[in-house]
């Protein structure tokens, strides 16, 4: 199986202290196995990379082979493990498309037989298609079709042109239209790409000593926009 990219693992590997050693869950306590899940769909791949990571002592520790019985499902069937020698083991499963809105379930047995499972409610980014002509004067206003659930999910929108990229992040997204700042729209002139973004970090419900955490990535495939006066 291929390496997933690095940024399809962007919050898996925040800290830079994360180790890439390779261990086996038979060595450890398994009350100090620490779950890490990912969900991160690229709309310009048209595809979702899920994985889950297993470290010892904490999410910066030991990459854990899972031994005999223990396991990760998810929606009751088996992930793949991948071994690597900059990422250390993780399972994983690529799907090509979107998932579909709806709760998906992590299912985490260690060797003492116990199960931890963990939901997720995971849905796509819904907008009203944006103009191919943005009138500066107007500003830009992105529009959900569905308000977003927020809970610790930031959006970022990204404008590209030839020489110049501006941004803005909106933290906690409860509400149902983003205005990007005009200052910034005002240093980008003629053709331009939009690129609109949104990353989640969650807690999970059932976990060890050592916790856990969901993380989602979202990004819609670029979108082409000439400004004008």
């Amino acid at each position: 199986m291929k390496r997933i990219t690095a940024s399809a693992l962007f919050f898996l590997f925040l800290a830079a202290c994360q180790s890439n050693e390779i261990g086996h869950s038979r060595d450890v306590n398994q009350d100090e196995i620490c779950q890490s899940y990912l969900i991160n769909y690229d709309a310009a791949k048209d595809k979702t990379e899920i994985t889950a990571f297993f470290r010892f002592a904490g999410p910066n520790g030991t990459t854990l082979i899972l031994d005999s019985t223990s396991n990760i499902t998810l929606d009751g069937e088996p992930l793949s493990e991948v071994q690597d020698n900059s990422m250390g083991c993780y399972y994983h499963k690529s799907v090509t498309g979107k998932l579909a809105d709806k709760e998906y379930v992590f299912a985490f047995t260690d060797l003492n037989n116990k199960k931890f499972e963990n939901k997720l409610n995971f849905t796509n980014i819904q907008i009203e298609p944006l103009t191919d002509t943005l009138y500066r004067g107007d500003g830009l206003t992105i529009h959900f079709t569905d308000k977003p659930e927020g809970r610790n999910e930031n959006m970022t929108v990204e404008i590209t042109d030839d020489s110049t990229t501006v941004s803005q992040t909106w933290q906690n997204v409860y509400f149902e239209r983003i205005k990007f700042p005009k200052e910034k729209l005002d240093k980008l002139h003629g053709a331009a790409f939009i690129t609109i973004k949104r990353e989640g970090l969650f807690n999970l419900k059932q976990h060890t000593h050592a916790g856990g955490a969901f993380y989602t990535q979202y990004e819609l495939a670029p979108k082409k926009i000439v400004l004008v006066e």
